[in-house]
């Protein structure tokens, strides 16, 4: 069965770029066979995660940019790693500085690959990293100190706090996420717990350690 490499990224010019590379690596790699590779490309997470529902078990690899339309920050590869914990996941982003590069390593991603690298030293990352090795730029480290708690929350939490970050109500929440108020409630204050904050402002300062900092980049 082909192995399937999904490169998400909202960019056409990049995916195909990353997509082209892909395909290079494997004919001059050892099979010259390119059948046995396969790219999927996507531009938002959404379609990722409904690309993954149905065949999550022949992906071999995911390409994830931080800033995607319906998702931003360190949020999609949390997402990811709770429910497809066993899948390697790169991070390929136009946002590399340290502190985001040391929560993509805190929080289980297989490598971080600026996309401001020449195309060979891509290629060399990813090689690496099909071969089973992890692969991160060299940063500095006397600011690595990155909270663990965001690790204990459920999928379902982090979506909660998600919204809580755009600064949704109760009411607001529950009625996008389909449930009731009770139930935002007690997510809220297991969110809470687990992030040792009393508040919803607490909550929202702390979760701006998974956000992109203020930036004019688009990519």
């Amino acid at each position: 069965m082909p192995k399937q490499i999904v490169v998400a990224d909202d960019h056409p010019l990049f995916r195909s770029a990353i997509s082209s590379l892909l395909i290079s690596l494997h004919k001059n790699g050892a099979s010259a066979n390119a059948n046995d590779i396969k790219v999927a490309e996507v531009e938002d997470f959404s379609s990722l995660i409904e690309l993954l529902k149905s065949s999550h078990s022949t992906v071999s690899l995911i390409l994830l940019d931080l800033k995607l339309p319906d998702i931003k920050g360190i949020e999609g590869l949390l997402f990811l790693k709770k429910n497809y914990p066993s899948l390697p996941v790169v991070i390929v982003s136009a946002y590399d500085e340290d502190k985001i590069i040391h929560n993509a390593m805190q929080y289980g991603a297989s490598g971080f690959i600026p996309k401001n690298l020449e195309m060979p030293i891509i290629a060399n990352a990813i090689s690496d990293i099909l071969a089973g090795n992890v692969w991160y730029p060299q940063i500095s480290t006397s600011d690595s100190h990155i909270t663990n708690d965001f690790k204990e929350l459920t999928c379902t939490q982090l979506k909660v706090l998600s919204l809580l970050k755009e600064g949704l109500l109760n009411k607001e929440m529950a009625s996008s996420m389909n449930v009731t108020e009770a139930t935002i409630k007690a997510h809220l204050t297991e969110i809470f717990r687990k992030l040792n904050v009393s508040n919803r402002t607490q909550a929202v300062l702390l979760a701006k350690e998974l956000d992109l900092p203020d930036s004019n980049l688009e990519h």
